[in-house]
């Protein structure tokens, strides 16, 4: 019985560990136990309602803790006050590696939105995992002028923290893309900083699902 209970809290350990945290903008709530349910980790949009963080007008940074050593990841938005669709895509797919700490410093939103000020907003990242699982995390945005960005200090990656870009074939997404997407997406930061830079050849997986995908992935890392 001891070493039943000892098995349970050692999984139970291991779990929460695997897991992913937002940073900033701030999550809607700690998801460590429920982290795979779509489409945010299972912590209800109605904690938001005291619980927004003021993003720029045209994008800002996002900073997570990823703590596996590489995960296909996604970074979308949804817009409203109660998202249930985040299929504005911010960021191409692309391979964190390392685990610690990823900042994008800026994040430009891409042209054709309608985002005015006070507009409320959802950012999903989502990773999927060496393992299969996939996490879900968000957090809630009201887009503000004067928004002051991330405290002092707080978008630094970690030493080793990095990115890969994926070239699905057919899509066309390459390294310079991920790294700066006509400005796109900025990931200097200051101290241990890391620019997305990418060693990944074009792979033939255009036809095949997500599933498919990240196991086409899994040779790029």
């Amino acid at each position: 019985m001891q070493f039943l209970s000892f098995l349970a809290a050692t999984i139970s350990v291991s779990t929460v560990s695997a897991h992913f945290s937002v940073t900033y903008p701030y999550w809607r709530g700690n998801s460590s136990l429920t982290q795979w349910n779509y489409p945010c980790g299972g912590v209800n949009q109605s904690i938001s309602d005291t619980n927004r963080t003021a993003w720029p007008l045209g994008g800002g940074a996002l900073v997570f803790t990823p703590s596996h050593d590489h995960a296909q990841t996604f970074v979308n938005l949804g817009i409203g006050n109660n998202v249930t669709r985040l299929n504005i895509t911010l960021v191409p797919t692309f391979n964190q590696t390392g685990s610690g700490t990823f900042c994008f410093k800026k994040i430009t939103l891409p042209p054709g939105l309608d985002i005015q000020e006070g507009t409320n907003a959802s950012i999903q990242v989502i990773q999927l995992t060496h393992a299969g699982a996939a996490l879900y995390n968000c957090a809630d945005i009201t887009f503000k002028k004067d928004a002051a960005g991330p405290p002092e200090g707080m978008c630094v990656n970690t030493t080793g923290v990095g990115a890969s870009a994926f070239a699905f074939e057919g899509l066309g997404t390459s390294s310079s893309e991920l790294g700066s997407p006509s400005g796109r997406v900025d990931t200097s930061g200051n101290g241990n900083q890391t620019t997305c830079k990418s060693g990944a050849s074009k792979t033939a997986v255009g036809m095949l699902g997500a599933a498919g995908l990240f196991v086409a992935g899994l040779a790029l890392f």
